[in-house]
């Protein structure tokens, strides 16, 4: 995941739903009738996610993600995430570029080979995307980089993230004769030139239905194949919504409204993320930017999530106070200062067939 408000989150199948079986500790039963029995503690009206970049666990107490469902992370986060947490994690990829042109200074596993270790040349746009030459043998590459992790690591691991998602990155800054080399004319189809916006539509699809194999083959029947952008159409891929309310990407009507945009409409299971939460990072430390007040969209993602069985994330608004990412935010649904809104609803509104 990225902040730059230019990269709709460059960077994050089926999934667990709202009536899901997560026990969060430290939620006591009520007892009644003057006896021993303990009721079992009330469950989630919905799913939870949160994302972490670069080696964020590494000094983190990771205690603190056992009170959510799902982990988005990168490569090094993996590494540093403890085994009990493994089951949780997405992990990220990007089939546009990557942050760094090699990765020679890694010390993990890495799942995705930057394009300068595979020998292509330094092509940077958007100020901090190393991009792929984005050919037909691109496809097969990408691929085989998700099943050669997935085939080792796939049973202890939930699924897959596919950021950038969409047939195009044509309004990334960069000179022209920059894209041309990377995004030209190749296996004699056109580029970004010749046909703006659907130059690259067969290849994305091909990774969208080869990535869905794959999670369904390696994660099993519940393995999750997530995708940042409006290029999904597989009914089994789940869409992340970013920065939900704001009109520059998520506006609500696009997310709820049938027929507004049905490349964006929020269906079940699909993640909607909650940018709202002030630079103090603290809970009832809300920012009021164009999304609208963080507590006002978290409070309308948590019911769109009951309705339609989908997770709900949040994270910053605006830049942390101490530095790093806005979407490094570790504050669970259940924690000291209060509850995530309707986290422990009631869901018998909530569409047939929701849980997965």
């Amino acid at each position: 995941m990225h902040d730059n408000p230019q990269r709709i989150l460059p960077f994050l199948a089926p999934l667990l739903l709202c009536a899901c079986s997560l026990v969060l500790p430290g939620l006591p039963g009520d007892s009644s009738g003057g006896d021993d029995t303990t009721d079992p503690p009330p469950q989630p009206a919905y799913t939870s996610h949160v994302i972490g970049y670069g080696n964020c666990f590494r000094n983190l107490d990771q205690d603190v993600l056992a009170g959510f469902d799902l982990i988005i992370l990168e490569a090094e986060g993996l590494s540093d995430l403890a085994p009990r947490f493994r089951e949780k994690a997405i992990l990220y990829f990007d089939m546009w570029g990557k942050s760094c042109h090699t990765d020679s200074l890694r010390h993990w596993p890495e799942w995705q080979p930057a394009p300068g270790e595979i020998g292509q040349p330094k092509i940077v746009l958007n100020d901090e995307v190393y991009c792929y030459r984005f050919d037909d043998a691109h496809v097969q590459s990408f691929l085989g980089w998700i099943e050669d992790f997935l085939a080792e690591h796939g049973s202890d691991v939930r699924g897959v993230f596919l950021d950038d998602f969409a047939y195009d990155r044509d309004w990334w800054s960069g000179d022209p004769a920059d894209k041309d080399v990377v995004w030209g004319p190749m296996d004699g189809r056109p580029g970004w030139r010749e046909e703006p916006g659907t130059w690259n539509v067969e290849r994305v699809e091909a990774i969208e239905d080869g990535a869905s194999v794959l999670v369904a083959q390696y994660c099993g029947p519940d393995g999750l194949l997530v995708t940042n952008g409006n290029g999904k159409r597989l009914a089994t891929t789940r869409r992340f919504a970013e920065n939900v309310g704001n009109p520059n990407s998520e506006t609500w009507d696009r997310l709820e409204v049938p027929g507004v945009d049905e490349r964006r409409y929020i269906r079940r299971g699909d993640f909607l993320q909650v940018n709202g939460v002030g630079a103090s990072g603290t809970w009832g430390d809300w920012t009021v930017t164009d999304a609208g007040h963080g507590l006002e969209n978290l409070e309308r993602a948590a019911a769109l999530a009951i309705q339609r069985g989908c997770s709900v994330g949040l994270s910053y608004g605006e830049s942390p106070r101490e530095g790093g990412s806005q979407y490094q935010l570790f504050l669970p649904p259940v924690h000291s200062e209060g509850t995530w809104p309707d986290y422990f609803a009631e869901i018998e509104d909530q569409l047939p067939g929701s849980d997965f």
